[in-house]
């Protein structure tokens, strides 16, 4: 007798027998009739051996024919067992229950008959109004909301269903929560959050999980993340209904702030026309105008920082009355934040803009911007600064000048600019070194390399440089920087306050003297410093 023709309770049994779901549709498949028979045993089974955990999946397939049947045989429409699969950065990745995957109007209708709560949010998730968001689904979100969902709860990322659809760039999603009375500068306090969830805030273990985002702000500093026409309309949607021009984000940033970060000329704009302050600062003390000039920042606490300073947003918040010398928490100001760029065009356009390079009378607090270029090694900003009016003579905290910075960064052209341009090359810091004190004894120069200087033996050209090892390349720089500052009337004699003079230091490095990196010089030995 074949498996076709056996008798239905004899079909049944046969199945109950069974272990695993797959052999029972293999058992199915056997016939029409007894795919037929069977077909409400494999959703008993599920439900009976495994809880039910094909729920989820029959509602993410917008099966109703099966979910019905599950939850007929008790399968549980509050169960969580399922990874709502997403890349939004403001969604975890922890379980949810079955109404966050319901993708049809009836789909969530039979889950909320059945019991499924409409706000549920297991682990702080979101509910399943985020979930909605996410995938765009604006029927379901409708009547999601329409039955009770709450537009305003706030995840374990302190996200918002308004800005899951800020974050999708969802103009009508975002539009729908906003007619539904969504908080539109949602910005929950981290702490009063916590609380509201359960936590212990005297304990160090809290009764909740808990996610720090890297980034959190309005949903107008999310949609300020977008610089294309999608983004311009989510902002303008914003402002048209009240958004927060002034609104801070977890760093005090404003959307401003995000704009000019994100290198974004025309939301630069947008915001300014609506007349969004433009020298408001951050807890830094930065200004938008800072994030506008400075370079990018592996640790820098704003998403996807920008590739390139923007000279035109630069101007634009200059023109609308950006301050070129406001400095921030540190006594920083934009100008500092500009002298590490490729050129120097971003400091030429702030001292137009009145961008000071010295100190005014009294102002002790100044710090020499001239020292941050030459220690950044930008040649052309350090010639600009200097035609500026710059200081080469100016000492920091530590008494070090220009040209003890320089010759730590081996940058002899640099080096060259300052001497020719009234650098002394004798001045001391707090230790008593002078610049060639520092070449020699941190670049291990040896008496016999400062006995061949001092008698004008030419090094090898810099060309030919190139073929030799690159240890002996930096040490010709070295050579070459040693050389500009003997001829420039460096001392050898000056002693610091260790009682030691250049010559000192060099008796102690003979073992690292390379001959043939001068002109003429023909060592016995190999050429690599020992």
């Amino acid at each position: 007798m074949s498996f076709s023709t056996l008798p239905p309770e004899i079909l049944l049994l046969i199945a109950r027998q069974l272990e695993t779901e797959k052999d029972i549709s293999s058992l199915m498949r056997t016939s029409a009739r007894n795919y037929q028979l069977l077909f409400s045993f494999l959703y008993e089974h599920n439900v009976q051996f495994y809880s039910g955990s094909a729920l989820i999946s029959c509602v993410g397939d917008d099966y109703e024919t099966g979910v019905r049947l599950l939850l007929e045989f008790g399968a549980d429409a509050r169960e969580i067992n399922g990874v709502y699969d997403t890349d939004s950065k403001l969604l975890p990745e922890t379980p949810v229950g079955p109404l966050h995957f319901a993708k049809s109007v009836a789909m969530a209708k039979l889950l909320l008959e059945d019991g499924a709560d409409v706000n549920h949010s297991s682990s702080q998730w979101g509910t399943p109004l985020h979930a909605a968001a996410e995938r765009g689904d604006i029927e379901v979100a409708k009547f999601l909301v329409e039955n009770g969902a709450d537009v305003d709860n706030s995840n374990v990322r302190v996200a918002t269903a308004l800005h899951i659809a800020v974050d999708q760039g969802d103009l009508d999603m975002a539009t729908l929560l906003l007619d539904y009375g969504a908080d539109i500068d949602c910005d929950l306090d981290m702490a009063t959050l916590l609380l509201d969830y359960g936590a212990d805030i005297d304990s160090s273990d809290t009764t909740v999980s808990w996610e720090i985002c890297d980034y959190f702000g309005t949903p107008l500093h999310f949609a300020c993340l977008r610089s294309n026409e999608n983004g311009i309309s989510m902002i303008q949607l914003l402002l048209e209904r009240g958004a927060d021009l002034e609104a801070m984000d977890i760093h005090s940033a404003t959307p401003l702030h995000i704009a000019a970060a994100e290198c974004s000329l025309s939301i630069v704009k947008l915001l300014l026309d609506h007349g969004t302050p433009v020298n408001i600062r951050d807890e830094l003390g930065i200004t938008p105008l800072f994030r506008a000039v400075e370079q990018p920042d592996s640790c820098a606490i704003f998403p996807d920082p920008i590739e390139r300073p923007d000279l035109d947003i630069a101007k634009l918040l200059l023109d609308r009355g950006a301050l070129a010398n406001i400095q921030d928490n540190m006594g920083i100001t934009p100008l500092f934040r500009a002298v590490d760029h490729s050129d120097s065009s971003i400091a030429r356009l702030l001292l137009d803009y009145g961008a000071r390079i010295s100190a005014e009378p009294g102002e002790e607090d100044f710090r020499n911007i001239l020292h941050y270029a030459v220690a950044y090694g930008v040649l052309g900003t350090v010639e600009f600064l200097i035609s500026h009016g710059a200081e080469v003579n100016d000492q920091d905290d530590n008494g070090r000048t220009c040209l003890h910075l320089v010759v730590d960064n081996i940058q002899p052209a640099i080096l060259k600019l300052l001497l020719d341009h009234g650098a002394l090359a004798n001045m001391q810091n707090i230790k008593g070194s002078t610049a060639l004190h520092d070449v020699v004894a941190r670049k291990n120069l040896a008496t016999a390399d400062l006995r061949l200087i001092g008698q004008g033996v030419s090094l090898i050209p810099e060309d030919e440089s190139r073929h030799i090892r690159c240890e002996l390349v930096w040490r010709r720089d070295d050579l070459v920087s040693a050389k500009l500052l003997i001829d420039h009337g460096a001392s050898l004699d000056i002693l610091d306050t260790r009682g030691k003079s250049a010559l000192d230091y060099a008796a102690e490095n003979e073992k690292y003297f390379v001959p043939s990196l001068f002109v003429g010089q023909h060592p016995s030995c190999d050429d690599q410093p020992k």
